[in-house]
């Protein structure tokens, strides 16, 4: 089943599988030059490009960077590792204002344009906490992994009253613009799930993994009319709201193509 859960805020694009590694010596004059002018003592120097803009990893006194250059030399993005005793203490104190007691794991500024943020991070018994806050000490971004009895009961007790007892993989608490969120992942008879509740516990969405014998057979039919040849290779059901649909995968050879179809199998989307 596919695993839905949302991206982090700041993903940088060097893990991107488009980027293309490059040798400094092919890198145009303008963009060396500006790099070198920025950063002067850098080193263990990595080049690539990627979508006309070069990615550079690098350090400076044994602290990582990673820094996006667009073709002229100027600054996209710079993502800077801190150690503790450099996050200004206004991101401190929104940090401490959620936990009291805690041990930074890793702490980095991005810069983009003229816009600052901190990326924080750490884990306590375990569990990862995530912070994303910017230059002027306001919370974007809270997430932290939650132990079961952490779960609010409301939502457990939903989704036992509704899709049966489940074996819980991964819980996961998310506060954004005022907004709670919850996510919780798991499974019921050997198939997964997905859930995501609001911080009222209203059911938001709920992904669930089927067999394919449980595909109803106007999407099978809708299937065998349109993609002759093609093998179901994963299924989901998706509740959201009111609505329902399935999600299907399907593979002939090398070809690959998702279907959202509703459940009286119209093609809502083609991926």
């Amino acid at each position: 089943m596919r695993q839905i859960i949302g991206l982090l805020l700041f993903t940088f694009l060097t893990a991107n599988i488009f980027a293309q590694d490059i040798q400094q010596k092919n890198v145009p004059a303008v963009v060396l030059n500006a790099f070198k002018i920025k950063f002067p003592n850098a080193t263990d120097v990595d080049w690539r490009l990627e979508k006309g803009n070069y990615q550079i990893k690098f350090e400076v006194n044994n602290k990582d960077n990673k820094l996006i250059l667009d073709g002229r030399g100027n600054v996209v993005r710079h993502h800077q590792d801190l150690y503790g005793s450099e996050v200004p203490e206004s991101v401190l104190k929104i940090i401490k204002s959620k936990v009291a007691l805690y041990d930074l794991d890793d702490a980095d500024r991005i810069t983009e344009g003229k816009n600052i943020f901190y990326e924080i991070s750490f884990e306590i018994s375990g569990k990862d906490h995530d912070f994303w806050i910017d230059g002027n000490g306001k919370l974007i971004r809270y997430e932290k992994e939650l132990k079961d009895s952490e779960i609010p009961a409301p939502i457990t007790t939903l989704i036992k009253s509704k899709y049966g007892s489940l074996d819980i993989d991964y819980a996961r608490y998310r506060e954004e613009s005022e907004k709670i969120s919850y996510y919780i992942k798991g499974e019921i008879n050997d198939k997964d799930h997905d859930f995501y509740f609001d911080g009222n516990a209203t059911l938001l969405k709920h992904n669930q993994d089927l067999r394919n014998s449980e595909i109803p057979v106007s999407i099978q039919n809708t299937i065998k009319a349109r993609y002759e040849g093609y093998e179901i290779r994963d299924a989901d059901f998706i509740e959201e709201g009111k609505e329902t649909f399935y999600d299907i995968e399907l593979r002939k050879s090398k070809e690959k193509v998702t279907l959202i179809l509703s459940p009286k199998g119209k093609i809502l989307e083609i991926k």
